[in-house]
C-alpha cells in the first residue's frame, strides 16, 4: 500500500474553513423552522436565491415563503408525513422570491426531535431546481408534441383507410373535411376541386360545425389563398391581418394540382414546421386517393359502358325487325340510362328531308311513363344537323326535365332520332361520346335491320315464285303445303315441295333438300323441282325418278348430296308407291290407328356412292281417310338433340292433332314443332289426305251468257256446304271474274273454248281452279284483266297464275261454317 502524499504548503490555507462557513456558503439552503412554524435559521445561500435579507426571514413563518399551490401542499400532505415518517426527500416545491417570482426547488424534510423535552425542530435542505424544471418542461413539451403529431398522424391514416374503401368521387370529401377538422382543430373546412376547362375551383363540400357551407366559385387567376395554393402547389398560409389564420394546402397526385383544402384555425398564431408538413402531407394523401377514386370512376364506367354496348349489340341482332330491334334499344335504355326513351324512325327519309308523321305515335316506340312526344321540324332538321356535325341535341322536356336528341346514323344518313329523357345519373355513364356511340351503333342495327327486311321480302318472292305450280284438285285427295324460312337467314333456301298429276291419273307429291343456300341452292333446287315433275308426269315410277335423278346431278353439280321423297298415289286405287333418296321418312297416319313412320324404299342422295346401287320403292294400299306427311329434316331437328327424338315428337303432335282438317292440321303441326328451339333451318311441309272432301266442277262454254248458271250452281254448292252468306258473295264473285278473263282473254270469245271451274273444300280451306286451254292476249289489251286480278286478290286470301298449256288461276281461301 502506498502512503498518501501530502498537500504542498500554498495549497494548505484554500483548506482551512469553520463550519460556520460551510453552512453559510453551501451549495444548497439550510432552513431550521420551529414547531410553531416560524424559520429560526437560514444559510445566505436561500438567502440569495430568493433576493431577500435575514432578518426579513427569521422570526417569519416559513408558509409564507411558498407560492400558493406550495402552501396547501406543505399543510395538506408534507406536515402529516412528517409526524408519520420523521422525514421526506426530494418533494418538489416552489419559493416565492422578492421580485416576485418562483423558485423552484427540491426540498428534503427532516424532523429532529430532542428525546429529553420531546420539542421538535423541522430543518429543511433546500435544492435549486430551476434549470431541472426548464429540462423537464422541454421533455414535456416534446412529448406533447410528439403526441399531436401522433394523435395528427392517425387521423390521416384513418382518413387514408376511408378513403381506400370508398367508390365515389363525391363521398371521398366527407373524410377529408373530418381528418383536416380533427387534426388542426379547425372552426371551418373547406374542400375545392379543380375544373380544367373553366380554370375556376368549385367547392366540392366543407363543415362549420355541422352545416354545409355553400361558396362561390373561385377563379384560378385569383388572388384568393385557395388560388394561390393550386397555382404554386405549395401550402399557403394567410397573413396575420385576418382574426383567425387560414392555411391552404393543394391536393396533388402525381405532380397535378386536383384542388385545395382550406383550413381556418382558431387564432392567428404563427404554424410550427411540423404543421405546415402535416398540411402538405394531408393535401398529398387526400389528392391520391381523389385520383385513385376517379380512376376507379373512370375505369367502372368504362367497363359499364363496353359491357352495356355489347349487350346492346348481342340484343339488337337477335330481333329481325327494324321495329322490333327499336322496341328492345327502348327497353334496354330504361331505367339504366334514361327514365324516358323514344326511338322515332319516321323522323328523316334517307334523303335527309323531313317526313312529318300522320299522328302523334306515328312511326314512335317509346318505353317510359310519359306518352310519346312529336318532335316539331325545327327539332328534326336540327337532329341532322347535328348528325352531320357528329353531336348530341339538348332538349327541354314538356314536363320540364332535361333530355337529349340523338341522330340515328347509318352510313352517313340519319334515319332517325333517339330521345333520352335524364335520371339521374351519379356515376356519369351518360357522358355524350358515350351516347353518340351507343346511338352510331343502334342507327347501323336498326338500318341493318330495314335493309334485312327488304332482302328478306326479296329472298321469300324469290322462294314463293320458286316453289309456285299447278296445285291437282280432285275430290279423292287434298294436298295442303307449309313453307317456312330459317329465321336466323336473309337467303333463299333449297327446301321445295311440289304436287302434280301424272299421266296414269296418279297424284305424284315430292318433297326435296338441296345442300346449302342462295342463288345457287335456289337456282338447283328450281332445276331438280322441274326435273322431278317431268319425269313423274312422264309415268316414271320412283325408283326411275330417282335412277334419272342420280344421271341429272351428274352434270349439276350443286344438285349433288341432295335429298329427296317421292310418292306416287293412284287415286282409284289408294296404292302408294314411293322411295327416299336419304330423306327423312313419310309420316302415315292411317283412320283409327297410332301414326308411323315409312322406313322402307330407302337409298342415298342424290349423286352419292351410296346411290349408286339399285334404287328402292316400297309400296302399300291406304285406306280412305289416311294422311301422308312429307317434310325436310328442319321440322324435326334441334341443336343439341338427337334426330330420333324430332322423329318421336313428330309422332306425337300428329297424333293429337289427327282429327284437324289438313290445312289447319299442316300449320298447328308446324307451329308445334318450330316451337321454342326450332326454326335453324328452312322447313317443307307437304300433307296429303286421300279422302272424298266436298268437289265442285263444270265445264263452262266461252261465252258471257254461261256466267249467271255458273254463279247460280256455284253458290248453290257453297249453301251445301254450310258457307255463310257474307262470304258466299266473295268467292262467287272472285270465281265470275275469274271465267269472264278466261272467257275473253284465254278463249277469245270463241264459243267452241271450253272454261275448266273445280273447287274442293277441306275442313275451313276453300281451294279454287279456273282453268282455260286458249291463248291470252297481249298485255295491251288487258286493262279489264288487270283490274280484275286485283279484284280477286282482295277477295281471296291466295291467288296464283299458272301459265302452261292454257291458263290456271288457282285461288285459295279460308272460310267459316255454319254450326250443323
Amino acid at each position: 500500500m502506498v502512503d498518501p502524499v501530502p498537500p504542498p504548503d500554498w495549497f494548505a490555507p484554500l483548506l482551512e474553513e469553520s463550519a460556520e462557513d460551510l453552512y453559510e456558503r453551501a451549495t444548497c439552503g439550510y432552513l431550521s423552522v420551529l414547531p410553531d412554524g416560524t424559520v429560526a435559521r437560514v444559510n445566505q445561500t436561500f438567502l440569495d436565491w430568493i433576493g431577500r435579507r435575514r432578518e426579513d426571514l427569521v422570526g417569519r413563518p416559513v408558509q409564507a415563503l411558498f407560492t400558493v399551490g406550495s402552501r396547501i401542499f406543505h399543510e395538506t400532505h408534507l406536515r402529516p408525513l412528517l409526524h408519520m415518517q420523521g422525514e421526506v426527500r426530494e418533494v418538489a416545491m416552489e419559493f416565492r422570491r422578492a421580485d416576485g417570482g418562483r423558485l423552484h426547488t427540491l426540498v428534503n424534510a427532516v424532523l429532529r426531535r430532542n428525546p429529553g423535552s420531546g420539542s421538535t425542530v423541522l430543518r429543511l435542505t433546500v435544492f435549486d431546481a430551476t434549470d431541472r424544471r426548464a429540462y423537464e418542461r422541454e421533455l414535456l413539451d416534446e412529448r406533447r408534441r410528439a403526441e399531436l403529431v401522433a394523435a395528427r398522424l392517425r387521423v390521416l391514416q384513418e382518413m387514408v383507410a376511408r378513403c381506400a374503401a370508398i367508390e365515389r368521387a363525391e363521398e371521398i370529401v366527407a373524410p377529408i373535411v373530418v381528418a383536416a377538422t380533427a387534426a388542426f382543430e379547425a372552426t371551418a373546412t373547406m374542400v375545392w376541386l379543380l375544373d380544367p376547362e373553366e380554370a375556376v375551383l368549385t367547392v366540392a363540400g366543407g363543415a362549420d360545425g355541422s352545416a354545409v357551407v355553400p361558396a362561390a366559385p373561385i377563379a384560378l387567376d385569383g388572388p384568393e389563398w385557395e388560388a394561390r395554393a393550386v397555382r404554386t402547389g405549395e401550402v399557403v398560409v394567410s397573413d396575420r391581418s385576418r382574426p383567425d389564420r387560414r392555411v391552404v394546402t393543394p391536393l396533388v397526385a402525381d405532380d397535378r394540382v386536383l384542388g385545395a383544402v382550406s383550413v381556418d384555425l382558431p387564432e392567428a398564431r404563427a404554424l410550427a414546421t411540423d404543421e405546415v408538413n402535416l398540411m402538405r402531407t394531408l393535401g398529398q394523401q387526400a389528392g391520391q386517393a381523389l385520383e385513385r377514386v376517379r380512376l376507379y370512376e373512370e375505369t367502372t364506367r368504362r367497363a359499364w359502358q363496353s359491357a352495356f354496348l355489347a349487350r346492346l349489340g348481342r340484343d339488337l341482332d337477335e330481333p329481325v325487325g327494324s321495329a322490333d330491334r327499336a322496341r328492345r334499344l327502348v327497353e334496354l335504355l330504361v331505367p339504366d340510362l334514361a327514365e324516358y326513351a323514344q326511338v322515332d324512325l319516321a323522323a328523316t327519309d334517307p334523303d335527309g328531308r323531313s317526313d312529318p308523321p300522320t299522328g302523334p305515335d306515328d312511326g314512335v316506340i317509346a318505353s317510359g311513363t310519359p306518352r310519346p312526344w312529336l318532335l316539331g321540324d325545327d327539332v328534326r332538321d336540327a337532329v341532322r344537323d347535328a348528325g352531320r356535325s357528329g353531336r348530341a341535341l339538348p332538349l327541354a322536356a314538356p314536363d320540364g326535365r332535361r333530355g337529349v336528341v340523338l341522330p340515328l346514323l347509318a352510313r352517313t344518313v340519319v334515319i332517325g332520332t333517339l330521345l333520352l329523357v335524364e335520371a339521374p345519373d351519379p356515376t356519369g355513364r351518360a357522358e355524350p361520346d358515350f351516347l353518340l356511340d351507343l346511338a352510331d351503333r343502334a342507327g347501323l342495327a336498326l338500318d341493318n335491320a330495314r335493309l334485312a327486311e327488304q332482302d328478306r321480302e326479296v329472298a321469300r318472292t324469290l322462294q314463293r315464285s320458286l316453289l309456285a305450280g299447278e296445285r291437282p284438285t280432285d275430290s279423292r285427295f287434298h294436298v295442303v303445303t307449309v313453307y317456312r324460312p330459317a329465321g336466323e337467314t336473309l337467303e333463299v333456301g333449297g327446301d321445295w315441295y311440289d304436287a302434280f298429276t301424272t299421266s296414269s291419273g296418279s297424284i305424284g307429291v315430292v318433297v326435296g333438300d338441296v345442300v346449302g343456300r342462295g342463288l345457287r341452292a335456289a337456282s338447283a333446287m328450281g332445276q331438280l323441282r322441274s326435273a322431278v315433275r317431268a319425269l313423274g308426269k312422264a309415268g316414271c315410277s320412283p325408283a326411275a325418278v330417282l335412277r334419272h335423278m342420280d344421271d341429272f346431278v351428274a352434270t349439276l353439280e350443286a344438285g349433288q348430296m341432295t335429298t329427296l321423297a317421292y310418292a306416287e298415289l293412284s287415286l282409284d286405287t289408294g296404292v302408294l308407291r314411293y322411295a327416299c333418296a336419304g330423306h327423312p321418312p313419310p309420316l302415315l297416319l292411317p283412320p283409327g290407328t297410332e301414326p308411323r313412320y315409312l322406313w322402307e324404299g330407302r337409298s342415298g342422295p342424290l349423286g352419292t356412292r351410296a346411290a349408286s346401287r339399285t334404287r328402292q320403292q316400297a309400296e302399300l294400299t291406304l285406306a280412305r281417310g289416311s294422311r301422308l306427311l312429307l317434310y325436310t329434316d328442319g321440322l324435326v331437328e334441334r341443336r343439341g338433340e338427337r334426330i330420333d327424338q324430332g322423329l318421336g315428337r313428330l309422332v306425337d303432335v300428329l297424333g293429337k292433332r289427327r282429327d284437324a282438317p289438313l290445312a289447319a292440321l299442316a300449320e298447328e303441326v308446324s307451329d308445334a314443332m318450330l316451337e321454342g328451339e326450332g326454326g335453324h333451318d328452312d322447313t317443307c311441309l307437304l300433307a296429303l289426305a286421300f279422302d272424298g272432301a266436298p268437289r265442285f266442277r263444270r265445264d263452262v262454254p266461252a261465252g258471257m251468257a254461261e256466267l249467271a248458271p255458273l254463279r247460280a250452281a256455284l253458290d248453290e254448292w257453297l249453301t251445301g256446304c254450310q258457307v255463310p252468306e257474307s262470304e258466299r258473295y266473295g268467292i262467287v264473285l272472285a270465281t265470275s271474274e275469274a271465267v269472264a278473263n278466261a272467257i275473253e282473254h284465254g278463249c277469245g270469245g270463241d264459243p267452241a273454248g271450253r272454261v275448266s271451274v273445280t273447287a274442293t273444300l277441306d275442313g275451313d280451306v276453300l281451294d279454287l281452279r279456273v282453268s282455260d286451254t286458249g291463248r291470252w292476249l297481249p298485255p295491251r289489251a288487258s286493262l279489264h284483266r288487270g283490274r280484275g286480278m286485283a279484284l280477286m286478290g282482295r277477295l281471296m286470301d291466295d291467288l296464283v297464275v299458272d301459265r302452261g298449256g292454257g291458263t290456271n288461276v288457282l285461288m285459295r281461301r279460308r272460310v267459316g261454317r255454319r254450326a250443323t
